[in-house]
């Protein structure tokens, strides 16, 4: 699916307005960073530019470091409700929205540029040798059992109440609702303040923010034979949902934290040697979620997510299998230390994958994704006899053709009328 690009344009002005004041502002900003350290002067090391975020590293006297985090106006679609999911907010008077102060991690480096192929390549390096990847392993599946023992009555981003107890009072806000407001400009998420208490209720809910996505962004196919796949495709879904939702206890009364943007990119390590993990950041859309979603096979092995693979059963999954067999012997060795109970995260994890349930967690985690996708080519062929069990009515996909193939015409004249005006506009 593609985006939208008039709100492509229009984000990436509100980004450009932002930047300029950003920089008009930072010769004040070490002096107001040092307001929040008795006055104790400060200078600007670095800055620092992410997907979401604009950085400032700062140094004071005493060698103590500080980042200084502003998420961007135009890329993140609401940045005070998305930090205030991530931290305690605060206000400042340079104009420049919410934003995060945090200790500087001075050294380590990131494991995502140690391991991906190439700097512009989202796929995971060919030659890690098998002790390597056991070292990094072995700490993430302690980090993953940890996150285990926390758990949650509910389904939600997490607040800070005013006692500093941290609990899940919010709505999620989840990368995928980011991605779909800002590629499509259809506002997705429910902006009242929800939580949810089962998995199957969730699920819907997302459910829901697809096929709003695929209904009202104009140009969410491509013609008459993409729109009746997308619509059979998202109907379908919404048919089978029931049948990869496991009503059991943990699913219905005891939630965890998942982080949509865990990756080897956002863990640092010591040294290229060592492996040793120091660091695993930008929590940004971490949420409580259904325990079936946390103890799914993990979707970063490869760098590249499985939603985005060529096929699903094809050489980058046969290279997933092994790594996750290496991650899951690690999980296992790990649980044997810590616990006798049968009902182990490592079996979860398999179990995922023999009953569909990974290929199913990657279509709710994913946006954008065309009917053809590996997920759902995966999910078809488990369920040989979906299409006669969940087709929709035809007068229905009938009359959702026929909406948008005129949605589709006015976006693509007013989106050419844009592109005839910007050209004028460089000529003169």
């Amino acid at each position: 699916m593609d985006w939208d690009e008039r709100t492509e344009l229009a984000h990436e002005a509100l980004s450009v307005r932002w930047f300029s004041k950003f920089r008009e502002q930072k010769f004040r900003i070490a002096d107001w960073v040092s307001s929040y350290r008795d006055g104790q002067s400060s200078t600007i090391v670095s800055d620092h530019c992410g997907s979401f975020n604009w950085s400032y590293r700062l140094r004071f006297e005493d060698a103590v470091e500080w980042l200084i985090r502003f998420p961007v106006p135009g890329r993140v679609m609401d940045c005070g409700e998305k930090l205030r999911r991530e931290v305690a907010g605060l206000s400042n008077d340079l104009g420049l929205g919410p934003f995060i102060i945090m200790d500087y991690i001075c050294d380590g480096e990131s494991l995502g540029d140690l391991w991906r192929e190439a700097p512009e390549k989202r796929a995971l390096r060919t030659g890690i040798s098998e002790r390597d990847l056991r070292i990094v392993f072995r700490q993430i599946a302690a980090f993953y059992l940890e996150l285990s023992a926390l758990e949650f009555p509910n389904i939600g981003s997490l607040l800070i109440r005013d006692d500093q107890s941290i609990h899940a009072d919010l709505s999620p806000i989840t990368l995928k609702m980011q991605e779909i407001e800002a590629h499509s400009g259809v506002k997705v998420r429910d902006h009242r303040l929800r939580t949810f208490s089962s998995a199957r209720e969730y699920f819907y809910y997302v459910a829901k923010q697809d096929m709003e996505q695929l209904h009202e962004q104009p140009n969410s196919i491509d013609d008459e034979d993409d729109a009746r796949a997308k619509y059979n495709f998202r109907h379908q879904f919404n048919t089978v949902l029931p049948r990869f939702v496991a009503d059991n206890k943990y699913n219905q009364t005891s939630f965890r934290l998942i982080c949509d943007d865990f990756r080897y990119g956002n863990m640092i390590v010591n040294n290229a040697s060592d492996l040793k993990i120091i660091a695993v950041i930008d929590w940004e859309w971490a949420y409580t979620a259904p325990y079936q979603m946390f103890s799914s096979a993990p979707r970063w092995l490869l760098i590249k997510n499985p939603i985005l693979w060529e096929a699903p059963n094809g050489s980058q999954f046969q290279r997933y299998m092994a790594c996750l067999e290496l991650f899951l012997s690690e999980l296992e060795l790990e649980e044997s230390r810590r616990t006798r109970d049968n009902n182990r995260l490592s079996n979860h994890m398999r179990k995922s994958l023999s009953d569909g349930r990974f290929w199913f967690h990657e279509l709710v985690y994913g946006c954008f994704t065309a009917a053809d996708n590996p997920a759902w080519k995966a999910i078809c062929e488990m369920l040989p006899d979906i299409s006669n069990l969940a087709s929709p009515p035809q007068p229905e996909l009938d009359a959702f053709v026929e909406k948008k193939m005129k949605q589709l015409e006015v976006y693509r004249a007013e989106w050419n009328a844009i592109k005839k005006d910007r050209i004028l506009d460089r000529v003169e």
